[in-house]
């Protein structure tokens, strides 16, 4: 018998190791504690012996303890799937679509689609469709379909995403949020909102425990977005995005966003581009169920869910310049910038009257001892690409036009009794040392925080005056439109966006 084992312990490794990974895995409970020390004892006495069949012996016995306890508990309750283990997590391909929705490729989908054509539709459709993507992480729905729908608008994020091609992706979305934070939680509407202005485009959020808001609100809206109508043009103008519960549609899952791609009229539906792919394709869903699903309340905000109208809309006169106009391409803001920006805004809440520049100038260097604290609440956009002419030369026309305020209206712009200038930019006092960024001083950032400060019947007279340094009217208005942009980060900053 003991030369039977001795043949056998050889074998008996893999039993051992199994048993072994058994004891790491089982629960730290009392019922368990003495069968761990148990085969703990026996696998000490494992690494002393140096005979085989003691091996033997000693691995058959292991495995009889593991065998006999597998047996009188439920697998379940023994294998647990650790945080760290891959072998144990259970994962997913892919869910059915529940009755409620019609998938967009199944035979009934195309019926769906053919008549969608033929009641005009389909207006945002191909331009949506041309973009559509899968989310890249599991909470991303709302940051990747705002990625589609400015993708879908052509609108140049004036950032390389890979070699030399400029186009939006999921990182370049940081303005109103942490993605990092982003990433675990997801976003609500109005971070989803503000993601929205701060790429330059309107964002008009409707929540549906408004009493405006109604089922037939929703549809207008819809149809607006998707129904062709005359003299429409070929660009995109108009994209709804949804943020409604899963649960309502009778899908596995909670919250979530999406943009609507189509509406048919005869049957009533929406076609949602569902950005988590991985899970549900493309579906046609009735529009009331979908308004029925924006109901329930969202635990993030103690909110009800609704939608966006993401509009683009040019005007025609000015259409050369209106990417420019509405983007901000001089300042950018940061999520966490903003208890800088709220420290900001408490001070201007306690001023009674309008704030004049040399309150701003000596918040802003601390009293005039050091011109960086600008650049703790905003930075410099990255330099525009060198065959971007037009945004070349705007951006310089802005920032001359900056100059000739501070020069014409001679305003105090001394640090430690000495007046700021090249001199102190040589030693990177002027701006983040980052050879991508504009050059942009911070006697120029804080003049724009000034204007930002100010009300807007004021900035405009500022900006617009007659009296003003010369200017071309673009730079004017982009002037206006960083200003704008500053003013609306400094009021929101007090917002939980989660």
């Amino acid at each position: 018998m003991i030369a039977d084992w001795s043949l056998s312990s050889r074998d008996c490794y893999g039993e051992c190791k199994a048993a072994r990974l058994y004891v790491a895995l089982i629960d730290s409970t009392e019922e368990h504690e003495q069968l761990k020390w148990r085969t703990g004892t026996h696998i000490r006495k494992f690494k002393t012996v140096t005979s085989m069949e003691r091996v033997g012996v000693l691995c058959f016995s292991l495995f009889a303890v593991f065998s006999i306890h597998l047996m009188q508990t439920p697998v379940a309750a023994t294998l647990k799937p650790t945080s760290t283990s891959t072998s144990t997590r259970q994962s997913f391909y892919r869910r059915p679509l529940p009755d409620s929705c019609t998938a967009f490729s199944s035979k009934n989908g195309r019926l769906i689609f053919s008549s969608a054509l033929a009641s005009k539709g389909l207006k945002s459709f191909f331009p949506l469709m041309e973009q559509y993507s899968t989310q890249s992480e599991p909470a991303y729905c709302g940051i990747s379909t705002l990625v589609i729908a400015l993708n879908a608008f052509a609108i140049d994020p004036r950032q390389t995403w890979k070699g030399p091609w400029r186009w939006y992706e999921e990182s370049m979305l940081n303005c109103c949020l942490d993605l990092e934070e982003a990433k675990q939680k997801g976003v609500t509407l109005k971070a989803f909102s503000c993601l929205a202005v701060c790429q330059g485009i309107q964002a008009s959020v409707y929540y549906t425990e408004e009493e405006r808001v109604s089922e037939n609100h929703f549809r207008e809206t819809i149809k607006a977005a998707c129904v062709e109508s005359e003299g429409d043009g070929d660009g995109l103008r108009d994209v709804v995005v949804v943020s409604y519960t899963r649960k309502t549609l009778g899908q596995t899952g909670t919250g979530h966003f999406s943009p609507i791609a189509a509406f048919d009229s005869v049957s009533d539906s929406v076609l949602i581009l569902d950005t988590a792919r991985f899970k549900y394709g493309a579906h046609w869903v009735p529009l009331s169920l979908l308004y029925e699903a924006m109901q329930p309340v969202d635990p993030d905000t103690g909110r009800s869910r609704g939608y966006v109208l993401l509009s683009n809309e040019k005007e025609e006169e000015q259409e050369e310049f209106n990417q420019l106009l509405l983007q901000p391409i001089i300042l950018r803001s940061r999520m966490k910038q903003n208890p800088i920006r709220r420290d900001y805004k408490a001070f201007l809440g306690k001023m009674a009257n309008e704030p004049s520049w040399d309150n701003i100038w000596d918040y802003w260097t601390v009293n005039g001892t050091s011109p960086r604290k600008i650049w703790q609440m905003l930075g410099p956009q990255f330099k525009p690409c060198k065959d971007e002419n037009e945004t070349l030369l705007i951006v310089d026309q802005v920032l001359t036009l900056v100059d000739n305020f501070l020069r014409s209206k001679s305003l105090r712009l001394t640090v430690s009794g000495t007046k700021i200038g090249d001199t102190v930019c040589q030693n990177g006092e002027c701006r983040p040392n980052y050879s991508r960024t504009l050059h942009v001083r911070p006697e120029q950032a804080i003049f724009i925080v000034f204007l930002a400060s100010l009300p807007r019947e004021r900035r405009l007279q500022i900006i617009f005056d007659e009296q003003a340094p010369s200017a071309t009217q673009a730079a004017r208005e982009q002037l206006l439109a960083e200003a704008d942009l500053v003013e609306y980060t400094i009021e929101t900053s007090d917002q939980a966006y989660f």
